[in-house]
């Protein structure tokens, strides 16, 4: 399995190699670190489960809050330290007011 460090490391580099020129901003940078801490916090959840990738882009795509904090709490409940971070990660994320969120996730999806 996978570290949460090395999962941002590949969804920051994805996510990166097809934001295209919103990346270059502010705003975009900061949209998709958040983007890639949140698929990173997925991935793991995905990994933990037995999952693809297809598993998270189902989640991204429905933007479903009940779902999102299942993972939340499968991810907290785990022993590891990176399994509480990424959980923290996604409470943290859907905290967020919804259109930051639904931007997110966007760039999220890209990497998928």
């Amino acid at each position: 399995m996978d570290r949460l460090d090395q999962l941002f490391a590949r969804s920051l580099r994805e996510i990166q190699a097809h934001a295209g020129e919103p990346a270059q901003t502010e705003t975009g940078g900061f949209l998709i670190n958040e983007a890639a801490q949140l698929l990173a916090a997925m991935r793991l959840w995905a990994q933990t489960q037995f999952r693809s990738d297809q598993a998270v882009r189902d989640m991204l795509e429905a933007l479903d809050e009940a779902a999102l904090e299942r993972v939340a709490a499968d991810l907290r409940a785990l022993s590891s330290t990176d399994s509480r971070a990424a959980g923290g990660t996604v409470t943290a994320t859907m905290r967020l007011p919804r259109e930051q969120l639904m931007a997110i996730a966007s760039y999220a999806l890209r990497a998928l």
